[in-house]
């Protein structure tokens, strides 16, 4: 008795060391297998264990047992107090960052665990403050609430998935109930709910004006927030990043990051997408243009010329002293390189596409949350090598359209198959239909680009209601096309160079 707290610190000393540390992991595994240590820890309590570092077996237990307390108490639990515990554990020995994975204990799996559960919790406690759902009395008003803090229930479900499937690809299915639980809040509880709030709205007069007060409409992105900055003076260049398929609640967790890197400060508006929030569409829409037009086969035109693939859009931006190119080839250049290919060039647009890329095909769409988390930090490294490498002191990152995405695959009340393409149709997708003379339908949302996107010509459209699909062929689960606040909130980021004395005050410590 007398000699426990020496044994103590000694064990505590020994799982902290870099150098023995994994020696204490096959050594405990021994002695848990001679102790029966799985009979013997299912028996205790949250409380018994919190403090308790001494065999992984216990950090296999507190997991359960904080999955177990957020599934059967989802109306009382705390995220405050699921996060105090959870970054306790992740700061002690068995979730460690700095010690290795091995066989017996993958510690980025217990990582991604308890960020899994954390990021539960808080959507669980969010479900609650919105308990009386989300309807508002105008389309400005469910504008403002989404990004005042609905959003959050997309960004939450985004980590959650994002880290259940890191624990899951190390065969750690410890989550695999609470999985299920959370898919069912946010697809019925918030998706289909948010639905059918938003509906009203774009019923009750958006689609036929489509303009919100004080947001910006995205075919007026560059009249309104490039060329200012270019009338400024001849010295002044604006590099503009389009990640395709970057949605606003991705843009509030970058935001974070680069208000926390040297030199940056980083503001965060919203533009309402065209509709239908595709990319050809919105990638025209952002480049320079007096008019925007439809060839009779779809293809978006900008003052009669074509905005697809980087060679049309190049040619457009040459007309005002800018340049287009690919943020890869941007990334992979050098210093010297990178300022002499922009040399003489005031706008420089970079085009970045992860998220679209990995989403929009049906072998790789599970992996869409993951490709959101690469291009929070892909922005984020550009936009710090665009100042620090190419001078760049003025930096807007935007996107052409959000998504939709759930983990599950779509349910029958998802999908509007349609029993046959009307006359007139151009173009047919899973989210949305362009057409000619387009008759209505009850299933969907009608309406003109020349209204949702400021295009000249009689181009029509339809969207389907809510969440639905009208097509499954290749992925269901990432879409876009639609009306979703998801899918036409686009963010629109500035981010300007620091300079003088409150440079150094804006280095993360």
């Amino acid at each position: 008795e007398a000699g426990r707290p020496n044994a103590a610190v000694c064990l505590s000393q020994w799982r902290d060391s870099n150098s023995t540390g994994t020696a204490y992991d096959h050594l405990a595994g021994k002695i848990a297998r001679l102790l029966h240590m799985d009979d013997l820890i299912p028996a205790l309590g949250s409380e018994a264990l919190e403090g308790v570092k001494t065999f992984v077996e216990v950090e296999k237990q507190v997991m359960r047992l904080l999955r177990d307390r957020l599934m059967e108490t989802p109306e009382t639990v705390k995220a405050a107090d699921i996060r105090q515990i959870a970054q306790s554990r992740m700061n002690g020995h068995w979730a460690s960052a700095s010690l290795p994975d091995t066989h017996e204990t993958p510690r980025t799996a217990f990582r991604a665990v308890y960020e899994a559960l954390v990021a539960a919790a808080e959507f669980l406690e969010l479900r609650r403050d919105y308990a009386q759902g989300f309807h508002q009395p105008s389309a400005a008003d469910h504008w403002n609430a989404y990004q005042g803090g609905l959003y959050r229930f997309d960004q939450l479900y985004r980590q959650f998935c994002g880290h259940a499937d890191v624990a899951e690809s190390q065969t750690w299915s410890i989550l695999k109930p609470l999985r299920d639980q959370i898919e069912l809040h946010y697809g019925n509880g918030f998706l289909t709910n948010l639905a059918l709030a938003w509906g009203e709205c774009l019923e009750g007069g958006l689609l036929e004006h489509w303009k919100l007060p004080e947001v910006l409409n995205q075919q007026d992105f560059f009249a309104a927030r490039v060329a200012p900055v270019l009338e400024e003076g001849p010295n002044r260049k604006v590099f503009v990043i389009i990640s395709d398929a970057f949605r606003y609640e991705a843009a509030r967790e970058l935001l974070g990051e680069l208000n926390g890197r040297y030199r940056t400060k980083a503001t965060l508006e919203t533009m309402l997408g065209v509709l239908p929030s595709y990319t050809a569409l919105g990638m025209a829409s952002l480049l320079p243009h007096e008019t925007l037009s439809y060839k009779e086969n779809g293809d978006v035109l900008a003052d009669g010329k074509s905005t697809s693939g980087l060679a049309a859009r190049n040619a457009l931006l040459e007309g005002h002293e800018g340049i287009a190119l690919q943020a890869e080839e941007v990334m992979a250049m050098k210093r010297d390189e990178a300022r002499e290919r922009i040399r003489g060039k005031r706008v420089i647009y970079l085009y970045h596409n992860v998220v679209d890329a990995t989403g929009d095909s049906a072998s790789t769409e599970s992996g869409t949350f993951k490709a959101v988390r690469e291009a929070i930090q892909e922005l984020g490294q550009l936009t710090r090598q665009i100042i620090d490498k190419m001078n760049g002191s003025h930096v807007l990152i935007t996107a052409d359209h959000g998504f939709l995405y759930q983990d599950s695959n779509p349910s029958w009340p998802d999908k509007t198959p349609l029993p046959g393409k009307p006359d007139g149709t151009v173009i047919s997708k899973k989210r949305y239909l362009l057409g000619h003379q387009l008759p209505p339908h009850p299933t969907v949302w009608h309406g003109e680009t020349r209204t949702t996107a400021g295009a000249t010509g009689e181009m029509q459209f339809w969207v389907p209601k809510g969440t639905t699909r009208f097509h499954f062929v290749g992925g269901a689960r990432f879409v876009h096309g639609g009306a979703m606040l998801q899918e036409i909130m686009v963010p629109l980021i500035t981010v300007n160079e620091i300079e003088g004395k409150s440079k150094q005050q804006t280095q993360t410590k």
